[in-house]
């Protein structure tokens, strides 16, 4: 397999990767047009259609009793290796705290979910920022999400790219205080808010042209609020996160996750360098 190959397949995977990593959060406002997007191409899809829990003759879906647990997602314990530098044009991010398994983790249990919610974009934002994915790939078990981190492992170690001026790429917080179960397949889904960090000089660096692209093109988000909603299960002693919930509807769309223009641009400058220098060896 050609270098040149190898990158640009890791482009496909940044355009099919994100637009899997963000499933999880559809935007409320496209909700009416579920059924039309049937036809969509995957990477467009978002997770489960709000339909899947709406109040029927026939619901089976039951909000989880117990205390709020609304607000934003934050990781109790990291283990630090000192001061944390976001990432500039001269260097990877340096001293990412690394996030540290919760207790609950794999407890079947609402508190177990959030605990799992709470890791896992822990674990996403350090692969972003470090491009060392072992941990997220570990409770990545249904593969949904796999495409991402195959992305960003191969940029780092490429040393073609890196994230720079964020220390949390991505952000979530629960807008419900608890999450609804479908009892009959024991699926949860969660409301939820998702923010892209759209601050100023928060981006993906490409080393080769020397660009910077925001995080909010790279992902096409804006850098606010969007509206969605986690969809998970507890499956052989842990907690997994899938697109939808099987039997619902077809799944809402959402803004194009693919890269922009540019992007695509600055990876095939990037996949024309590793060739050359793969035929020059």
């Amino acid at each position: 397999m050609s270098t040149m190959y190898t990158r640009r397949t890791a482009l496909t995977a940044l355009g099919l990767g994100t637009a899997a990593l963000l499933a999880a959060c559809s935007s409320k406002s496209s909700e009416s047009s579920a059924t039309a997007s049937a036809s969509a191409p995957e990477s467009s899809a978002s997770a489960s259609a709000t339909a899947s829990v709406s109040p029927t003759a026939e619901a089976t879906t039951t909000i989880e009793p117990g205390p709020s647990m609304k607000g934003e997602v934050v990781l109790a314990d990291y283990s630090s290796t000192g001061t944390f530098e976001p990432g500039t044009k001269e260097h990877k991010a340096v001293n990412v705290a690394i996030p540290v398994e919760p207790a609950k983790l794999r407890e079947n249990s609402v508190e177990g979910l959030h605990a799992f919610i709470a890791y896992w974009q822990a674990t996403l934002n350090y692969l972003l920022l470090t491009g060392d994915g072992a941990r997220f790939t570990n409770i990545d078990h249904t593969g949904d999400y796999s495409t991402v981190a195959e992305f960003f492992q191969s940029m780092y170690a490429s040393e073609t790219g890196w994230v720079i001026g964020s220390e949390r790429p991505m952000v979530l917080s629960l807008t419900a205080d608890r999450p609804t179960k479908d009892t009959r397949t024991g699926y949860y889904t969660w409301a939820t808010d998702m923010v892209i960090d759209g601050a100023e000089g928060a981006g993906v660096y490409s080393k080769t042209n020397d660009r910077v692209q925001p995080l909010t093109e790279v992902f096409k988000y804006p850098g606010k609020p969007v509206a969605g909603q986690i969809v998970a299960h507890y499956q052989d002693g842990t907690w997994r996160m899938v697109r939808r919930a099987p039997g619902t509807a077809s799944a809402s769309p959402v803004p194009s996750l693919s890269p922009s223009a540019s992007a695509e641009g600055s990876a095939s400058a990037e996949a024309t360098t590793a060739s050359a220098e793969a035929s020059a060896q």
